[in-house]
Protein backbone atom coordinates (compact mmCIF):
# COMPACT_ATOMS: atom_id res chain seq x y z
CA UNK A 1 0.00 0.00 0.00
CA UNK A 2 1.43 3.37 -0.95
CA UNK A 3 1.97 5.96 1.79
CA UNK A 4 -0.59 8.43 0.41
CA UNK A 5 -3.39 5.87 0.49
CA UNK A 6 -2.39 4.77 3.98
CA UNK A 7 -2.46 8.33 5.30
CA UNK A 8 -5.72 8.95 3.44
CA UNK A 9 -7.60 7.01 6.10
CA UNK A 10 -6.80 9.86 8.49
CA UNK A 11 -9.42 11.84 6.53
CA UNK A 12 -11.99 10.61 9.07
CA UNK A 13 -10.41 12.88 11.69
CA UNK A 14 -11.40 15.96 9.70
CA UNK A 15 -15.06 15.52 10.70
CA UNK A 16 -14.66 16.00 14.46
CA UNK A 17 -12.13 18.78 13.80
CA UNK A 18 -14.68 20.61 11.66
CA UNK A 19 -17.40 20.13 14.27
CA UNK A 20 -15.31 21.79 16.98
CA UNK A 21 -14.03 24.48 14.62
CA UNK A 22 -17.55 25.17 13.32
CA UNK A 23 -18.84 25.59 16.86
CA UNK A 24 -16.16 28.13 17.74
CA UNK A 25 -16.61 30.07 14.50
CA UNK A 26 -20.37 30.15 15.08
CA UNK A 27 -23.31 30.72 12.75
CA UNK A 28 -23.53 28.63 9.60
CA UNK A 29 -20.04 27.28 10.25
CA UNK A 30 -21.79 24.71 12.42
CA UNK A 31 -22.81 22.99 9.18
CA UNK A 32 -19.12 22.53 8.23
CA UNK A 33 -18.74 18.79 8.88
CA UNK A 34 -22.06 18.05 7.16
CA UNK A 35 -21.05 20.11 4.12
CA UNK A 36 -17.63 18.45 4.09
CA UNK A 37 -19.14 14.95 3.89
CA UNK A 38 -21.98 15.65 1.47
CA UNK A 39 -20.50 18.39 -0.72
CA UNK A 40 -16.70 18.56 -0.61
CA UNK A 41 -16.09 14.79 -0.50
CA UNK A 42 -18.25 14.16 -3.63
CA UNK A 43 -16.45 16.97 -5.47
CA UNK A 44 -13.09 15.49 -4.48
CA UNK A 45 -14.31 12.06 -5.63
CA UNK A 46 -15.07 13.42 -9.09
CA UNK A 47 -11.79 15.34 -9.35
CA UNK A 48 -9.45 12.63 -8.01
CA UNK A 49 -11.38 9.68 -9.44
CA UNK A 50 -11.38 5.97 -8.70
CA UNK A 51 -8.94 3.57 -7.12
CA UNK A 52 -8.54 0.21 -8.88
CA UNK A 53 -5.44 -0.93 -7.00
CA UNK A 54 -5.53 -3.98 -4.75
CA UNK A 55 -3.02 -5.09 -2.14
CA UNK A 56 -0.74 -7.77 -3.52
CA UNK A 57 -1.34 -11.27 -2.19
CA UNK A 58 2.13 -11.35 -0.62
CA UNK A 59 1.46 -8.17 1.42
CA UNK A 60 -2.03 -8.98 2.72
CA UNK A 61 -0.95 -10.62 6.01
CA UNK A 62 1.54 -7.89 6.86
CA UNK A 63 -0.86 -5.02 6.17
CA UNK A 64 -3.76 -6.81 7.87
CA UNK A 65 -1.77 -6.95 11.10
CA UNK A 66 -0.35 -3.42 10.99
CA UNK A 67 -1.36 -1.62 14.18
CA UNK A 68 -1.76 1.78 12.49
CA UNK A 69 -5.08 0.77 10.93
CA UNK A 70 -6.62 -0.53 14.15
CA UNK A 71 -5.37 2.48 16.11
CA UNK A 72 -7.38 4.80 13.87
CA UNK A 73 -10.57 2.90 14.70
CA UNK A 74 -10.07 2.91 18.46
CA UNK A 75 -9.11 6.60 18.61
CA UNK A 76 -12.18 7.56 16.56
CA UNK A 77 -14.37 5.48 18.86
CA UNK A 78 -13.23 7.39 21.94
CA UNK A 79 -13.52 10.70 20.11
CA UNK A 80 -17.15 9.79 19.40
CA UNK A 81 -17.90 9.25 23.08
CA UNK A 82 -16.17 12.51 23.97
CA UNK A 83 -18.08 14.32 21.22
CA UNK A 84 -21.45 13.08 22.51
CA UNK A 85 -20.56 14.20 26.04
CA UNK A 86 -19.37 17.60 24.77
CA UNK A 87 -22.44 17.97 22.52
CA UNK A 88 -24.66 17.24 25.52
CA UNK A 89 -22.90 20.02 27.40
CA UNK A 90 -23.48 22.41 24.48
CA UNK A 91 -27.18 21.48 24.47
CA UNK A 92 -27.55 21.76 28.25
CA UNK A 93 -26.04 25.26 28.30
CA UNK A 94 -28.22 26.37 25.35
CA UNK A 95 -25.14 27.92 23.76
CA UNK A 96 -26.38 27.85 20.16
CA UNK A 97 -29.22 29.52 18.28
CA UNK A 98 -31.83 27.14 16.78
CA UNK A 99 -30.28 27.27 13.29
CA UNK A 100 -26.79 26.77 14.75
CA UNK A 101 -28.06 23.77 16.71
CA UNK A 102 -29.53 22.24 13.53
CA UNK A 103 -26.15 22.55 11.84
CA UNK A 104 -24.36 21.25 14.93
CA UNK A 105 -26.60 18.17 15.20
CA UNK A 106 -26.31 17.44 11.46
CA UNK A 107 -22.54 17.67 11.70
CA UNK A 108 -22.42 15.45 14.80
CA UNK A 109 -24.70 12.98 12.99
CA UNK A 110 -22.27 12.90 10.07
CA UNK A 111 -19.49 11.84 12.42
CA UNK A 112 -21.56 9.35 14.44
CA UNK A 113 -22.79 7.74 11.22
CA UNK A 114 -19.13 7.16 10.45
CA UNK A 115 -18.88 5.85 14.00
CA UNK A 116 -21.38 3.12 13.14
CA UNK A 117 -19.04 2.16 10.32
CA UNK A 118 -16.17 2.03 12.83
CA UNK A 119 -18.33 -0.16 15.08
CA UNK A 120 -19.12 -2.33 12.07
CA UNK A 121 -15.41 -2.86 11.42
CA UNK A 122 -14.63 -3.56 15.09
CA UNK A 123 -17.62 -5.90 15.33
CA UNK A 124 -16.02 -8.19 12.76
CA UNK A 125 -12.84 -8.53 14.81
CA UNK A 126 -12.14 -11.95 16.28
CA UNK A 127 -10.93 -10.53 19.60
CA UNK A 128 -13.19 -9.56 22.50
CA UNK A 129 -11.64 -6.10 22.83
CA UNK A 130 -12.70 -5.13 19.32
CA UNK A 131 -16.20 -6.47 19.79
CA UNK A 132 -16.60 -4.71 23.15
CA UNK A 133 -15.63 -1.40 21.57
CA UNK A 134 -18.04 -2.05 18.72
CA UNK A 135 -20.92 -2.32 21.19
CA UNK A 136 -19.70 0.72 23.12
CA UNK A 137 -19.73 2.83 19.95
CA UNK A 138 -23.19 1.60 18.95
CA UNK A 139 -24.46 2.57 22.41
CA UNK A 140 -23.88 6.24 21.53
CA UNK A 141 -26.41 6.01 18.66
CA UNK A 142 -28.99 3.70 20.32
CA UNK A 143 -28.32 0.91 17.80
CA UNK A 144 -26.59 -1.82 19.79
CA UNK A 145 -28.73 -4.61 18.34
CA UNK A 146 -26.93 -3.97 15.03
CA UNK A 147 -24.02 -5.96 16.49
CA UNK A 148 -26.16 -9.11 16.62
CA UNK A 149 -28.25 -8.62 13.52
CA UNK A 150 -25.45 -7.57 11.20
CA UNK A 151 -23.06 -10.37 12.09
CA UNK A 152 -25.49 -13.24 12.63
CA UNK A 153 -28.44 -12.15 10.50
CA UNK A 154 -27.46 -9.87 7.63
CA UNK A 155 -24.28 -11.69 6.65
CA UNK A 156 -26.16 -14.99 6.58
CA UNK A 157 -29.29 -13.80 4.77
CA UNK A 158 -28.03 -10.96 2.58
CA UNK A 159 -29.58 -10.80 -0.90
CA UNK A 160 -32.45 -13.10 0.09
CA UNK A 161 -36.08 -12.36 1.05
CA UNK A 162 -35.15 -13.24 4.65
CA UNK A 163 -32.88 -10.22 5.08
CA UNK A 164 -34.60 -7.02 6.25
CA UNK A 165 -31.48 -5.02 5.28
CA UNK A 166 -31.73 -6.01 1.60
CA UNK A 167 -33.86 -3.55 -0.37
CA UNK A 168 -36.06 -4.86 -3.18
CA UNK A 169 -36.26 -3.59 -6.73
CA UNK A 170 -38.83 -0.79 -6.94
CA UNK A 171 -38.83 -0.25 -3.19
CA UNK A 172 -38.40 3.35 -2.04
CA UNK A 173 -36.02 4.17 0.79
CA UNK A 174 -38.79 5.32 3.11
CA UNK A 175 -40.58 1.96 3.19
CA UNK A 176 -37.22 0.20 3.34
CA UNK A 177 -36.38 2.22 6.46
CA UNK A 178 -39.27 0.66 8.35
CA UNK A 179 -38.47 -2.78 6.93
CA UNK A 180 -34.84 -2.62 8.03
CA UNK A 181 -35.17 -0.79 11.34
CA UNK A 182 -38.11 -2.80 12.67
CA UNK A 183 -37.21 -6.03 10.88
CA UNK A 184 -33.59 -5.81 12.00
CA UNK A 185 -34.60 -5.37 15.63
CA UNK A 186 -37.02 -8.31 15.46
CA UNK A 187 -34.37 -10.44 13.76
CA UNK A 188 -31.79 -9.59 16.44
CA UNK A 189 -34.33 -10.41 19.17
CA UNK A 190 -35.10 -13.80 17.57
CA UNK A 191 -31.38 -14.59 17.18
CA UNK A 192 -30.80 -13.82 20.85
CA UNK A 193 -33.92 -15.78 21.84
CA UNK A 194 -32.61 -18.87 20.03
CA UNK A 195 -29.18 -18.47 21.66
CA UNK A 196 -30.66 -18.33 25.16
CA UNK A 197 -32.91 -21.31 24.44
CA UNK A 198 -29.92 -23.40 23.34
CA UNK A 199 -28.11 -22.77 26.63
CA UNK A 200 -31.29 -22.95 28.72
CA UNK A 201 -31.13 -19.39 30.08
CA UNK A 202 -33.96 -17.00 30.90
CA UNK A 203 -35.15 -14.74 28.11
CA UNK A 204 -36.17 -11.94 30.47
CA UNK A 205 -33.07 -11.77 32.65
CA UNK A 206 -30.96 -8.76 31.58
CA UNK A 207 -27.84 -10.48 32.89
CA UNK A 208 -28.28 -13.09 30.15
CA UNK A 209 -30.28 -11.35 27.41
CA UNK A 210 -28.06 -9.05 25.37
CA UNK A 211 -31.06 -7.43 23.69
CA UNK A 212 -32.35 -6.22 27.05
CA UNK A 213 -28.89 -4.89 27.82
CA UNK A 214 -28.85 -3.09 24.48
CA UNK A 215 -32.01 -1.24 25.48
CA UNK A 216 -30.80 -0.46 29.01
CA UNK A 217 -27.22 0.69 28.31
CA UNK A 218 -28.03 3.70 26.05
CA UNK A 219 -30.67 4.80 28.55
CA UNK A 220 -28.17 4.52 31.42
CA UNK A 221 -25.63 6.50 29.39
CA UNK A 222 -28.22 9.20 28.67
CA UNK A 223 -29.32 9.24 32.33
CA UNK A 224 -25.72 9.81 33.37
CA UNK A 225 -25.41 12.71 30.91
CA UNK A 226 -28.64 14.34 32.06
CA UNK A 227 -27.69 13.91 35.73
CA UNK A 228 -24.22 15.39 35.25
CA UNK A 229 -25.42 18.40 33.31
CA UNK A 230 -28.41 18.94 35.59
CA UNK A 231 -25.96 19.37 38.45
CA UNK A 232 -23.41 21.48 36.57
CA UNK A 233 -25.79 23.51 34.38
CA UNK A 234 -29.34 22.88 35.40
CA UNK A 235 -31.70 25.02 33.38
CA UNK A 236 -31.48 23.39 29.95
CA UNK A 237 -30.49 19.80 30.83
CA UNK A 238 -33.84 18.74 29.37
CA UNK A 239 -32.34 19.47 25.93
CA UNK A 240 -29.74 16.72 26.35
CA UNK A 241 -32.17 13.87 25.48
CA UNK A 242 -33.36 15.82 22.43
CA UNK A 243 -29.78 16.21 21.21
CA UNK A 244 -28.89 12.60 22.02
CA UNK A 245 -31.91 11.02 20.35
CA UNK A 246 -31.85 13.40 17.36
CA UNK A 247 -28.26 12.58 16.40
CA UNK A 248 -28.92 8.87 17.11
CA UNK A 249 -32.01 8.77 14.90
CA UNK A 250 -30.30 10.52 12.01
CA UNK A 251 -27.14 8.43 12.37
CA UNK A 252 -28.87 5.06 12.22
CA UNK A 253 -31.17 6.34 9.48
CA UNK A 254 -28.07 7.21 7.46
CA UNK A 255 -26.81 3.69 8.13
CA UNK A 256 -30.05 2.33 6.73
CA UNK A 257 -29.63 4.53 3.65
CA UNK A 258 -26.25 2.87 3.19
CA UNK A 259 -27.87 -0.57 3.52
CA UNK A 260 -30.44 0.49 0.95
CA UNK A 261 -27.87 1.46 -1.66
CA UNK A 262 -25.49 -1.44 -0.95
CA UNK A 263 -28.00 -4.18 -1.70
CA UNK A 264 -30.72 -2.61 -3.82
CA UNK A 265 -32.55 -5.27 -5.82
CA UNK A 266 -29.81 -7.91 -5.66
CA UNK A 267 -30.99 -11.44 -5.00
CA UNK A 268 -29.07 -14.68 -4.64
CA UNK A 269 -30.42 -17.70 -6.48
CA UNK A 270 -32.44 -20.20 -4.48
CA UNK A 271 -30.81 -23.57 -5.20
CA UNK A 272 -33.34 -25.54 -3.14
CA UNK A 273 -36.17 -24.64 -0.79
CA UNK A 274 -34.74 -22.22 1.76
CA UNK A 275 -31.14 -22.66 0.52
CA UNK A 276 -29.36 -20.03 -1.53
CA UNK A 277 -26.17 -19.88 -3.50
CA UNK A 278 -23.10 -18.81 -1.57
CA UNK A 279 -22.47 -15.06 -1.33
CA UNK A 280 -19.97 -13.97 -3.96
CA UNK A 281 -18.57 -10.59 -5.15
CA UNK A 282 -21.54 -10.08 -7.48
CA UNK A 283 -23.95 -9.72 -4.55
CA UNK A 284 -23.34 -6.11 -3.41
CA UNK A 285 -23.13 -2.73 -5.06
CA UNK A 286 -19.72 -1.08 -4.97
CA UNK A 287 -18.18 2.33 -5.43
CA UNK A 288 -14.46 2.65 -5.96
CA UNK A 289 -14.10 6.42 -5.55
CA UNK A 290 -10.86 7.01 -3.69
CA UNK A 291 -11.68 9.89 -1.34
CA UNK A 292 -15.02 8.63 -0.03
CA UNK A 293 -13.41 5.24 0.49
CA UNK A 294 -10.82 6.92 2.70
CA UNK A 295 -13.57 8.50 4.77
CA UNK A 296 -15.56 5.25 4.96
CA UNK A 297 -12.66 2.83 5.48
CA UNK A 298 -13.32 1.17 2.14
CA UNK A 299 -16.85 0.15 3.12
CA UNK A 300 -17.72 0.88 -0.52
CA UNK A 301 -15.71 -2.20 -1.52
CA UNK A 302 -18.68 -4.01 -0.12
CA UNK A 303 -18.69 -7.13 -2.27
CA UNK A 304 -15.32 -8.27 -0.95
CA UNK A 305 -16.51 -7.59 2.59
CA UNK A 306 -19.55 -9.82 2.18
CA UNK A 307 -17.66 -12.57 0.43
CA UNK A 308 -14.93 -12.49 3.10
CA UNK A 309 -16.34 -10.83 6.22
CA UNK A 310 -13.20 -11.21 8.35
CA UNK A 311 -11.02 -9.30 5.86
CA UNK A 312 -9.86 -5.99 7.46
CA UNK A 313 -10.85 -2.75 5.75
CA UNK A 314 -7.32 -1.87 4.68
CA UNK A 315 -6.99 -4.94 2.43
CA UNK A 316 -10.47 -5.05 0.89
CA UNK A 317 -10.27 -5.55 -2.87
CA UNK A 318 -11.94 -4.00 -5.87
CA UNK A 319 -13.44 -6.27 -8.53
CA UNK A 320 -14.48 -4.93 -11.91
CA UNK A 321 -17.04 -7.75 -12.06
CA UNK A 322 -18.98 -6.43 -9.04
CA UNK A 323 -22.00 -4.20 -9.79
CA UNK A 324 -20.78 -0.60 -9.65
CA UNK A 325 -22.50 2.52 -8.34
CA UNK A 326 -22.10 5.70 -10.43
CA UNK A 327 -21.06 7.81 -7.42
CA UNK A 328 -19.70 7.42 -3.90
CA UNK A 329 -21.99 6.74 -0.95
CA UNK A 330 -22.53 10.41 0.07
CA UNK A 331 -24.07 11.25 -3.31
CA UNK A 332 -25.95 7.95 -3.51
CA UNK A 333 -27.48 8.56 -0.07
CA UNK A 334 -28.84 11.91 -1.25
CA UNK A 335 -30.15 10.34 -4.47
CA UNK A 336 -31.89 7.57 -2.50
CA UNK A 337 -34.03 10.25 -0.83
CA UNK A 338 -35.56 11.12 -4.22
CA UNK A 339 -37.22 7.88 -5.45
CA UNK A 340 -37.88 8.86 -9.12
CA UNK A 341 -34.25 9.90 -9.56
CA UNK A 342 -33.03 6.78 -7.77
CA UNK A 343 -35.06 4.45 -9.99
CA UNK A 344 -34.00 6.28 -13.15
CA UNK A 345 -30.33 5.87 -12.29
CA UNK A 346 -30.30 2.46 -10.64
CA UNK A 347 -32.90 0.25 -12.31
CA UNK A 348 -30.98 0.04 -15.60
CA UNK A 349 -27.86 -0.96 -13.73
CA UNK A 350 -29.80 -3.51 -11.73
CA UNK A 351 -31.31 -5.05 -14.84
CA UNK A 352 -27.83 -5.35 -16.35
CA UNK A 353 -26.65 -7.17 -13.22
CA UNK A 354 -29.70 -9.45 -13.29
CA UNK A 355 -28.97 -10.43 -16.91
CA UNK A 356 -25.34 -11.11 -16.01
CA UNK A 357 -26.26 -13.14 -12.94
CA UNK A 358 -28.14 -15.63 -15.11
CA UNK A 359 -24.86 -16.70 -16.72
CA UNK A 360 -23.66 -19.61 -14.55
CA UNK A 361 -20.32 -19.82 -16.35
CA UNK A 362 -19.66 -16.14 -15.75
CA UNK A 363 -20.44 -16.52 -12.03
CA UNK A 364 -18.11 -19.50 -11.75
CA UNK A 365 -15.30 -17.52 -13.37
CA UNK A 366 -15.86 -14.55 -11.05
CA UNK A 367 -15.79 -16.75 -7.95
CA UNK A 368 -12.52 -18.37 -9.07
CA UNK A 369 -10.86 -15.05 -9.84
CA UNK A 370 -11.88 -13.45 -6.56
CA UNK A 371 -11.20 -16.32 -4.17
Amino acid sequence: MNKLKKLGFLTAFLNPTLIVLGYHLGGLWNFSAFAFAYLLIPIADEIIGKDHDNISHDDIDEISNEGFFNAILYVLMYIQIALIVWGSYIASEFLLTPIEMVGFVLSVMTFTTGGINVAHELGHKKNKIGRFHSKLTLMTVCYMHFYIEHNQGHHVNVATPHDPATSRKGQIFYTFWFQSVIGGWISAWNIEKRRLKRVNLSLWNPIHNQMLQYIIFPLLFLTALVTIFSITSGAFAWLVPIFFFAQSFMAFSSLEAVNYIEHYGIQRKEISKGRYERVNPLHSWNSNHLVSNWLLFQLQRHSDHHAYAARPYQVLRHFDESPQLPFGYPVMILISLIPPLWFKIMDKRLEAWQAQSLDAKHIEEVVKRTA
